[in-house]
């Protein structure tokens, strides 16, 4: 959908995945200013005017809005363990970003590949340059708080793990 649109101010955020390994988010980022942001801010958030454009535009960048929520997915520990600054990036859905993230340094590839799901292809495992942003007890916290808030939606969660499904 960015095709028209000129390249965009982007940072790459190592966080954690479902296992408390490694994982990679693509925020937009206001480093170059917010100008860059403004074709964004009005494809994605439908602004109004040229004031809400300019104030969702600087919500982008500052980091609270994913240009490529995942480029990497999560691997099961009992399929392979990773080093924790280790992930499995996707390149079948994400091949652009990850070629642009190894030709900036920000991503290594370790000469590992792992099967996931039916994707025909192994995905490369590469090392992240980045620090950490959260820890494991955040992502607890904030799974926690998404169960709860569904629940109080009248959603029920049911969680496909280890052990078979159990709804909580």
């Amino acid at each position: 959908p960015f095709a028209d649109l000129p390249d965009a101010p982007v940072q790459a955020v190592r966080r954690m995945d479902g296992y408390g390994g490694s994982g990679m988010t693509i925020l937009f980022s206001d480093h170059l200013g917010i100008e860059p942001l403004i074709p964004y801010a009005k494809m994605l958030l439908y602004c109004d005017d040229e004031q809400e454009t300019r104030e969702q535009a600087k919500y982008m960048g500052e980091g609270n809005y994913a240009y490529e929520s995942h480029v990497t997915t999560p691997v099961d520990p009992s399929v392979m363990k990773l080093k924790p600054e280790e992930a499995c990036f996707n390149t079948e859905k994400y091949g652009d970003a990850i070629k642009a993230l190894l030709q900036h340094g920000i991503i290594e590839d370790t000469g590992k590949k792992v099967q996931i799901g039916m994707y025909p292809e192994k995905f490369p495992i590469c090392r992240i340059h980045a620090p950490q942003t959260n820890n494991i007890d955040e992502v607890q916290r904030q799974r926690k708080e998404r169960d709860e808030m569904l629940a109080s939606m009248g959603f029920q969660t049911m969680h496909l793990g280890g052990g078979g499904a159990r709804l909580s």
